[in-house]
């Protein structure tokens, strides 16, 4: 797993408050809503070893559904959080529309990509933010205008920032949210800097540059390049299968409801 997946999947959990419904959100209702319409759809369309990469996924349908139902239920414990704080409003009707499309989505639509979040109804973070730049948050979807909640290593805390923009290093410090961090294939974080993710034909050090998270060597290149992956995909079969955007909530495996950077898990420096 790369350092962009343990940072997008393995961030420490949380302290979740509440189970109610305090703000509003109807949690164990949805939480079982996207269970129901996701499991179906990765049992149908999705083979037993795509799925092994997504602890969530299960070994069974009905197990993909618990596992699956409370993930999404801690998430929206973390959404409930930040809603009754005042730093992001939950939007149902993104959700709905969500729901909507991944119900109608097709085995053929399901196999051509690796996150939910590449359906364009669920590339959102189903919240509106409503902290100002410098203002304090938790999680990225709370920023206004795309920006992210850096926080210092080690807190859960942190300020509404732009995030290091294209060059800079990202060894402690968070990518803005259109780039990814580029560990340029070393295990050294003091060389990893800010990249915007590449089409595919353009040269890469490992998926975390590509669009397409997929990197391989290309000979008539003379090297690698970012490409399309060459056989079938799993919508859910890997830890880091989202919807939403910028991972930015707690170390559950789907980062669902609560993630807002843009459609792919980025690899950024843990905090």
């Amino acid at each position: 797993m790369t350092r962009r997946a343990l940072w997008a999947c393995c961030l420490p959990v949380l302290a979740l408050v509440g189970c109610g419904q305090v703000s509003g959100i109807p949690m164990d209702e949805t939480a079982t809503a996207f269970a129901q319409a996701i499991c179906p759809k990765a049992y149908s369309c999705c083979t037993a070893k795509q799925l092994m990469g997504n602890a969530a996924a299960g070994a069974s349908e009905p197990e993909c559904e618990a596992n699956t139902t409370q993930s999404f239920r801690q998430q929206l414990q973390a959404m409930d959080e930040s809603d009754n704080a005042g730093r992001a409003k939950y939007d149902r009707a993104k959700v709905d529309a969500c729901l909507a499309a991944i119900r109608a989505a097709t085995c053929a639509d399901l196999t051509t990509i690796h996150s939910l979040s590449q359906i364009p109804a669920c590339d959102t973070s189903f919240a509106t933010p409503q902290v100002s730049a410098g203002g304090q948050c938790k999680q990225d979807y709370e920023c206004i205008g795309g920006g992210i909640c850096q926080r210092p290593a080690g807190s859960f805390d942190g300020v509404c920032a732009t995030g290091v923009p294209a060059g800079g290093s990202c060894a402690t410090d968070r990518c803005a949210s259109s780039l990814t961090c580029d560990g340029l294939t070393t295990m050294d974080a003091s060389d990893d800097v800010c990249v915007a993710e590449a089409d595919n034909g353009a040269p890469c050090s490992d998926a975390a540059g590509c669009k397409s998270a997929y990197c391989a060597n290309d000979p008539a290149a003379g090297g690698k390049t970012c490409q399309t992956p060459p056989q079938p995909q799993c919508f859910y079969g890997g830890g880091c299968s989202t919807a939403g955007g910028r991972p930015a909530v707690s170390g559950l495996v789907l980062l669902f409801v609560v993630a807002a950077a843009r459609r792919r898990a980025r690899r950024r420096a843990a905090h």
